[in-house]
This record gives structure tokens, C-alpha cells and sequence, in this order.
């Protein structure tokens, strides 16, 4: 999992890819990455929780 340099330029989205069994996520503008295991939870640059991301955050909490 890439960890990098916040940019303050965030955009997170779903991958095609999977770790562990989990949807991997990443920052389309500095690579970073994100799982919904997790304990932080990514915004974009807007201060807004993408909708993907929150409906995994929602999932992981039931």
C-alpha cells in the first residue's frame, strides 16, 4: 500500500484492485492508498467524504 505526500489536491477513488480481500482505494492526485479496514477515513480536497468511500465506512461499521 503507497503511502505519500498529501498535495492538498485530493481525489479519492475505487482501483481495480483488491488487498487482503478489500477494495483498495487511492488519491488520484498523489497515489496514496486506502482500505476500509483502516482506522482513518480519506476526504478529497473539498473536506467531502467520497460516497464510495462512505458506503464502505458504513458496511465496516454494522
Amino acid at each position: 500500500m503507497r503511502i505519500e505526500p498529501c498535495r492538498d489536491e485530493c481525489a479519492w477513488g475505487a482501483t481495480e484492485h483488491e488487498l487482503d480481500g478489500e477494495p483498495l482505494f487511492a488519491c488520484r492526485s498523489c497515489g496514496s492508498e486506502w482500505v476500509p479496514s483502516q482506522e482513518w477515513t480519506p476526504i478529497d480536497a473539498d473536506g467531502v467524504v467520497p460516497d464510495e468511500i462512505a458506503k464502505c465506512r458504513r458496511s465496516t461499521a454494522d
